[in-house]
């Protein structure tokens, strides 16, 4: 099984809960970009460059890419360090970041232990999912809007009561597929597809199965 595995998906699609049953299986470090950049944030030592980064962020500009390659190397570095691979969720959102992540790869030997996945989903569902997913009241629990989970009434995790997110009303949800949906990441597809090192998941099938087609591409 390859070191580096780059989950990409369309919002809802349900990579990042792939990402962390990959995690859990196989010991490997779940790298997401908003864990590393809230941890960044809440830790008082933190290096001053990259916290005055994190204030512009904060103004609503963009998080500078200097930035996201510094936090995600040196976590890839640390992980592979301690004998670990990586699952990377999120990390990439543009083909000039594919392009310098897969330089970092060159430079650190780490080239042939890529695989990219991608966990395949079409806007409409993406759409139904994100704007159906609902919110548990009490422990926060993220409850997707899957064929499993349709008729839920309460958390499964702590019985609370379910609710709808306050950020996912349609209009945030269509702009965020514009923005991070199939046609936004066709271009990274693409790259990888030249690359030889893109494989394909259908992400409508339950978490479960999700999972087990997952396995099967990971292990060939």
């Amino acid at each position: 099984m390859k070191k580096i595995i780059i989950l990409i998906g369309p919002p809802g699609s349900g990579k990042g809960t792939q990402a962390k049953r990959i995690a859990a299986k196989y010991n490997y470090g779940h790298i997401s970009t908003g864990d590393l950049l809230r941890a960044l944030d809440a830790d008082p030592n933190g290096d001053l460059e990259e916290k005055k980064a994190m204030n512009e962020m904060k103004k609503g500009l963009l998080v500078a890419d200097w930035l996201i390659y510094r936090l995600v190397f040196r976590e890839i570095e640390k992980r592979i360090s301690e004998g670990h691979g990586v699952v990377l969720d999120g990390a990439i959102r543009t083909v000039e970041q594919a392009k310098k992540f897969q330089e970092f790869f060159d430079e650190k030997g780490l080239s042939g232990e890529v695989v990219a996945l991608e966990v395949s989903l079409t806007d409409v569902e993406s759409f139904n999912r994100l704007t159906k997913r609902r919110m548990c009241k009490n422990c926060g629990e993220i409850i997707p809007w899957l064929s499993e989970t349709y008729n839920l009434t309460v958390c499964p995790k702590c019985g609370g009561e379910l609710m709808t997110r306050a950020d996912d009303g349609e209009e945030v949800i269509k702009k965020r597929i514009d923005e991070q949906g199939n046609k936004a990441i066709a271009p990274i597809m693409n790259y990888y597809r030249d690359l030889g090192i893109l494989k394909t998941i259908d992400g409508m099938p339950s978490i479960d199965e999700v999972e087990k087609e997952t396995d099967s591409m990971l292990n060939e």
